[in-house]
């Protein structure tokens, strides 16, 4: 057996159980007093060229023995490198071509797309609806330009080829994805550079819609409820949201165009609609595009055969930003329209008097500031009209003419014990509604004329202001929505407010109301391409946003033509040489002859029965037909000889009067 070995006297050897207190154990390499921190770290290394290293220099410095090592080592592993690519050059090549080809593809697309736009005038589609015909003109020369420039490309590309071959060809081919590469590169760096913070986009979700509101500072993000799924309405996404307690929608309005701001989109996208019956509750309704350009909005006037009610139909003013149809009455209202030259005025004006002008029953009057063509498509319809007579005299005429009628219905309306015109008693008494448009009323407001200007304004305040009841609507256009020409006195009675694209938010408020901007509704906001917009104050505790229609040329001229037909059939056409009564005292004015006095009977019957339209007339007839319109034969002593026949006098006071 064999003895076991005896390590008792071996200083290496400890007894099971037992430790050995009598040695260290260091790892290497160790430095005496080494730090913790400084202990080896387990990271596998990375694959390099050893460098030769220096003793450190105190405070942590670095040697330029040290530096100069380093560079050494840098450039001999760049020198590797490019010797192993030069031995690979295809993969070099393989290389620049996926990341010029990728790039270069994306580019020439971007290109063809900019391409395509120009050659559609893609940046004039929003004129399409109001001047067509240039955006058609523009886009057949663009078209024939491009055309002209691909043949010749093409036809230059099959010379190339066939003088050189495919070699310069795909030379030139890859050239040019290189500099679309390039470019795209570019666009794309920029691009990465000005990215702020994202839209919500077309298809939110109640989250982000509650963040949008909680941003706009309508309360915290936990306050605020999305009630239902945000859904798609056209071409916008709308949400039911219920805001915090203690908010109204009246702060929501406010608040618009922050946010607008937190959707990311701009104001005029947006619209907020309260909730019948809860004033804590709104509609968001925001629109993927602008929706105050694109093609126009049309009246339905155009396509309507018949005519219009004064009593029961509504002036189709345009559209609002949701796309719904924005109408209001005339009845009893009155109205101001301002805006910046070139702001629509003259379209808004026009829905307005083509409403009037297609009741045959409204009597029109009619005065144009600029004295210009604005209204000489409906001057024929009126019953007064000032044309191109300049100064106050006209107008104040015109004014008092006016309120003579008016004068007359209160008259009637004391002896009937009725507060107002009303349908009924127009139609048993032969009331008409009169409608009073005057257009740039600076004109005769502020012309410097102090005591004109102010007598001006007391005149069509009371027309206002006593023309309610007596179913005289009045309307007052300018482009100068200034105190001083529409002063407060006038401005505070016109109900119907319609405030066109302004150059200050003061200017809106001039129109809208004083306070109007500050609670988020100003016609400064919008811009020149967006032709029409505005806001429409009617039969609406708030302003609405709304896009006015837009009558072309031919169909004002249509429109005019069929209230022409209207009130000719209705017997109601003014007093021109078109109507009977009026050709007649003519006819009898030219048969007269050149007589001061008149003429007798059988003289006036002798010449009126070779004129069209007169033939076999006789003096009873003769006499029938000029009764109704104020004159009767008497006896008029011309030459020496006393006849019946008629006075000249009497004859040309009848045609004033008609």
């Amino acid at each position: 057996m064999t003895a076991e070995p005896n390590f008792s006297n071996d200083p290496d050897h400890n007894p099971p159980g037992q430790d050995r207190t009598d040695a260290e154990i260091v790892p290497f390499p160790k430095t005496r007093d080494q730090d913790p921190a400084d202990e080896p770290d387990a990271t596998p290394p990375i694959e390099g060229r050893i460098v030769k290293t220096f003793p450190a220099l105190p405070g942590g410095a670095v040697s330029g023995a040290q530096m100069l090592a380093d560079w050494r080592a840098s450039a001999q592993q760049l020198t590797d490198r490019v010797g192993e690519l030069a031995k690979r050059p295809d993969l070099v090549i393989n290389a620049i071509l996926k990341h010029e080809l990728y790039y270069g593809a994306l580019g020439t697309g971007r290109g063809i797309r900019a391409a395509w736009s120009w050659a559609t005038a893609a940046e004039l589609n929003a004129q399409l609806g109001s001047n067509p015909k240039m955006v058609l003109e523009l886009r057949k020369s663009r078209q024939r330009m491009g055309g002209a420039a691909l043949g010749l490309s093409v036809l230059a590309t099959f010379m190339v080829w066939a003088a050189f071959g495919p070699f310069l060809f795909t030379l030139a081919a890859l050239l040019g994805l290189g500099a679309a590469g390039a470019a795209e590169r570019k666009l794309r760096s920029a691009g990465k550079a000005d990215d702020g913070r994202g839209a919500l986009g077309t298809h939110p979700g109640s989250k982000a819609v509650r963040g949008a509101l909680a941003n706009a500072k309508l309360g915290k993000l936990d306050q605020i409820r999305v009630i239902g799924a945000v859904t798609r309405d056209g071409d916008a996404w709308i949400a039911t949201v219920e805001l915090p307690p203690g908010i109204p929608y009246s702060a929501a309005a406010k608040k618009r165009p922050e946010i607008a701001s937190a959707i990311g989109v701009d104001e005029v996208q947006v619209a907020i609609d309260p909730v019948k019956g809860h004033n804590g509750r709104i509609k968001l309704w925001v629109a993927d595009e602008d929706p105050m350009q694109g093609d126009r909005v049309e009246n339905p006037l155009v396509s309507q055969a018949a005519g219009t009610s004064f009593w029961t139909d509504k002036v189709f003013a345009g559209r609002d930003a949701r796309g719904r149809a924005v109408a209001f009455s005339l009845v009893e209202r009155s109205y101001l329209i301002g805006g910046e030259p070139g702001g629509g005025k003259s379209v808004a004006s026009n829905n307005i008097l083509c409403f009037a002008a297609l009741d045959p029953y409204i009597d029109l009057y009619l005065g144009d500031g600029k004295y210009g063509f604005d209204q000489m498509l409906f001057e024929p319809l009126a019953k007064g009209v000032i044309g191109d007579r300049q100064g106050h005299d006209p107008v104040m005429e015109m004014l008092e003419t006016v309120r003579e009628e008016m004068n007359r219905r209160y008259k009637l309306l004391r002896k009937l014990g009725t507060p107002k015109i009303t349908r009924e008693i127009a139609a048993k008494y032969g009331i008409n509604p009169i409608l009073l448009h005057l257009d740039e009323i600076q004109t005769w407001s502020a012309s410097g004329d102090t005591k004109a200007d102010k007598a001006f304004v007391l005149s069509v305040a009371d027309i206002v202001g006593r023309g309610r009841a007596a179913a005289i609507v009045t309307g007052a256009v300018t482009q100068r929505p200034a105190a001083e020409v529409v002063p407060t006195r006038l401005r505070d009675i016109l109900s119907i407010r319609w405030a066109l694209r302004c150059t200050t938010p003061d200017a809106s408020d001039t129109i809208l109301g004083s306070g109007r901007a500050s609670q988020g509704f100003s016609a400064a906001k919008f811009n020149a391409d967006q032709r029409g917009a505005g806001y429409l104050l009617s039969e609406g505790a708030l302003p609405i946003q709304t896009r006015s229609a837009f009558l072309n040329e031919s169909e004002l001229s249509g429109l005019a033509s069929r209230a022409y037909d209207l009130r000719k059939a209705a017997g109601t056409l003014p007093a021109t040489a078109e109507r009977p009564g009026v050709k007649l005292l003519m006819a009898v004015l030219d048969a007269m002859g050149g007589h001061p006095k008149g003429a007798h009977t059988a003289e006036i019957l002798d010449a009126l029965t070779k004129m069209d339209g007169y033939d076999g007339w006789e003096a009873g007839k003769l006499a029938a037909a000029l009764k109704p319109l104020g004159v009767f034969p008497r006896q008029v002593e011309i030459d020496g000889r006393n006849r019946n026949g008629y006075r000249r006098e009497d004859v040309t006071q009848a045609l004033d009067r008609a």
